[in-house]
């Protein structure tokens, strides 16, 4: 049951009309059990690993509240609770790789054919819970937060429906005291729903209007890469980049909005990324809580920049990697994660000589024209990233890209072959005005630190209807369904 499905229509109406009005002692009660059921919608033997981890977990974190930090007791608990709770992300996640390279491995030492074939189903949502809980452990541990001591609202805490699946990856210190603080709250407030309802419309429309229109796009070119020229490679390239902005952005503003249409605050998970001006500023826009939990439970750990240039490096390069096989169990997502990390490093050793540059050549850096030169070369570096997001093998992306370098083919702009990717020129021109009110509203996140739904809340109430109803309506004619609609198809859920 994933949001764009119809079972989810009848499913959310539902949950929040008995919240509503439900006795406030079983507010927390009512939520976990939609919880389970939720995820259980996806397969029931998905619940049995999400419980482990929940149980483990939340015990563990009992245990290290009773030790101080320092002790070895505190340690071993600490370890082991971190241990058990990868274990099963390793287990379902990584083992047909691990075999797979071993197999690979085995077959050049003893030239012969050898099989280690092993396949599990992946639990939905299991990197993001995973992730969820040890930054819990982390952190009790280090007495940010304590230990909570109610499984219910732990594993509400854990398995909390609208971002199971695809994150945002909340804390234990701020989101657990949400959770505590629910049964106290007056639910009933129509600006927190009208305002949620907002936040949901306007994921749905870059769901289903921008990124499932690109993926019919992206899905033919990237499918038969060897079969296109440098125009298409590129098109599909920057297509897919927006792609996922929108495909993901859409699937956290619906479950930002879901939750705040029931009193809760999620993270905020994007910050305008298409107006980062280097790669280091890209990653404070993007996938935020991710990125600050990599920066907080590994990099700083390590020891980040505390301990020389050198070392410093070699911290960014293994947060890097930890993001990179995060995000799939194949060479291609390491290829992706290792090139961000040449970028980091390449903008750090290169500042001195560039500001030394800027200085006898008398560049205005505040000048409009130069920081939207650092804008559009820091999206090209991160477009052609994602290029190795995108195909099956990191060897696939580096032919990707040897073609789009060598097949030069200028003449697709003017002969009208462009329209035969699987979009016609009438949709052509609905995304080049949805994509457009993407940049709008990021824009308005930039420069006015306003989202969607504060704007629209500043405005005449016939306006706010019209442009609520109107988006329902793009969603409704312009969003990509028939035969080949796949309601199933947000990118994040594989990670």
């Amino acid at each position: 049951m994933v949001f764009t499905s119809y079972q989810f229509f009848l499913f959310l109406p539902a949950v929040l009309f008995l919240y509503f009005i439900i006795p406030r002692g079983l507010r927390l009660h009512w939520l976990l059990l939609v919880s389970m059921l939720f995820y259980t919608c996806f397969h029931p033997v998905y619940l049995l690993v999400l419980s482990a981890v929940t149980g483990i977990s939340w015990y563990a974190g009992l245990l290290l509240d009773r030790f101080d930090p320092a002790e070895v007791k505190a340690r071993l608990i600490f370890r082991s609770g971190v241990l058990l709770s990868l274990l099963f992300l390793v287990v379902f996640k990584y083992t047909g790789f691990i075999l797979e390279n071993l197999r690979f491995l085995t077959e050049r030492l003893l030239s012969r054919p050898v099989s280690l074939a092993f396949s599990l189903v992946m639990p939905v949502g299991i990197s993001y819970y995973t992730f969820q809980v040890i930054s819990y452990l982390a952190d009790v541990r280090r007495g940010k937060t304590g230990a909570e001591k109610n499984i219910l609202c732990y594993a509400l805490y854990v398995s909390f429906f609208p971002k199971i699946i695809s994150g945002p990856i909340e804390r234990g210190e701020g989101f657990l005291a949400q959770i505590r603080d629910c049964r106290n709250w007056n639910l009933w407030n129509g600006t927190r729903v009208r305002d949620g309802l907002v936040l949901m419309i306007w994921g749905y429309f870059q769901k289903l209007v921008i990124a499932d229109r690109l993926a019919i796009l992206t899905g033919e070119v990237f499918g038969d890469y060897r079969g296109y020229g440098s125009v298409e490679l590129f098109l599909a390239a920057a297509a897919f980049y927006i792609q996922l902005y929108a495909d993901f952005n859409g699937y956290t503003d619906i479950a930002r909005g879901v939750a705040k249409a029931m009193g809760f605050t999620l993270t905020e998970n994007f910050r305008a990324p298409f107006f980062a001006k280097s790669i280091r500023e890209y990653w404070k826009r993007w996938h935020i809580s991710l990125s600050t939990w990599l920066q907080d439970y590994i990099y700083i750990p390590l020891g980040g920049n505390r301990k020389g240039t050198l070392r410093k490096y070699g911290n960014l390069m293994v947060t890097f990697l930890v993001s990179g096989f995060w995000h799939g169990a194949a060479w291609n997502y390491v290829f992706w994660a290792l090139l961000h990390c040449v970028y980091e490093v390449a903008e750090a050793v290169t500042a001195p000589a560039a500001e030394r540059l800027h200085q006898r050549l008398h560049t205005r850096t505040e000048s409009f024209s130069y920081r939207m030169l650092r804008t559009v070369k820091c999206w090209l570096l991160v477009c052609f990233a994602y290029i190795f997001f995108k195909v099956p093998t990191a060897a696939d992306g580096l032919r990707y890209l040897w073609r789009m370098a060598t097949k030069w083919n200028p003449w697709t702009l003017f002969d009208g072959s462009l329209f035969t990717l699987g979009i016609s020129e009438k949709y052509a021109h609905v995304l080049w005005i949805a994509i457009a009110l993407l940049l709008l509203t990021d824009w308005l996140k930039e420069k006015k630190s306003m989202e969607i739904d504060v704007w629209l809340a500043e405005q005449c109430i016939w306006f706010r209807w019209l442009v609520m109803l109107g988006g329902i309506m793009a969603v409704v004619i312009f969003g990509a369904y028939g035969p080949a609609y796949d309601a199933e198809n947000f990118i994040y859920f594989q990670f």
